[in-house]
């Protein structure tokens, strides 16, 4: 299951520093290929994620908790009617292992849209390694890819030593800082993936759903073989 979460998350955070999160509220991502469409829900409140799989295969709900504040992550279960969160935890890795060796170039086509009630903008990325993208880009949501981007490195390098230079590569720019995309797709003519951010809503949500209270923390450094 966990194998499955991060080939969703992989090209998302791919594609997409912390600043000020006015964000509070949930969406659904939405994220197809040519052969099958993955759903799930994201919760934000204040310096906190909560990443849901809506996938009617998995046999129990399976939340996954971040903090901007903290390399912990926790995948919320239940097993046999106990609440278990299990801990991975993100290792910061060196900044010299950023690969700056080819060179991300970015494109305001000058065409807008509006997507979920946002006016959003075209932008054509290139990041000189053979990936294409267009997106779709609203500076009016409170929460930007840099941001969103930053949990699911985080989540992707913690829970499979997935490679964070990306990450910080696309960070840096100006377009992932001051916006979030509504709409990504590949430049391809197929398999091409395309992420859809839907059902906008801005609320407040209680904190009791952002704690691992009442859940018995387990590390998965603790759980032999688990790694």
């Amino acid at each position: 299951m966990i194998k499955t979460l991060i080939r969703l998350f992989i090209v998302f955070s791919s594609i997409t520093s912390l600043l000020a999160q006015s964000f509070e509220g949930s969406f659904i991502m939405h994220v197809q290929d040519d052969h099958s469409v993955n759903m799930m829900s994201v919760s934000v409140r204040k310096d906190k994620l909560i990443l849901q799989p809506l996938d009617p295969t998995i046999p129990k709900p399976v939340k996954i908790l971040m903090s901007k504040n903290s390399n912990d992550i926790f995948v919320l279960t239940e097993e046999s009617g106990m609440k278990i969160a299990i801990k991975y935890t993100f290792e910061n890795p060196p900044a010299s292992s950023a690969d700056t060796s080819h060179h991300i170039t970015f494109q305001e086509s000058g065409k807008t849209k509006t997507l979920e009630g946002f006016l959003c903008k075209e932008v054509f990325i290139d990041d000189g390694a053979g990936q294409k993208l267009q997106l779709w880009v609203t500076p009016d949501l409170g929460f930007t890819m840099a941001q969103f981007s930053e949990y699911l490195g985080k989540f992707s390098a913690g829970l499979n030593g997935g490679e964070y230079a990306q990450t910080v590569k696309y960070n840096s720019s100006e377009i992932y800082k001051k916006n979030m995309a509504l709409e990504v797709k590949e430049v391809k003519e197929t398999d091409a993936t395309i992420i859809l951010v839907k059902k906008i809503v801005k609320a407040t949500l209680p904190e009791s759903d952002f704690t691992t209270e009442g859940y018995m923390v387990v590390d998965i450094k603790d759980i032999p073989g688990a790694e």
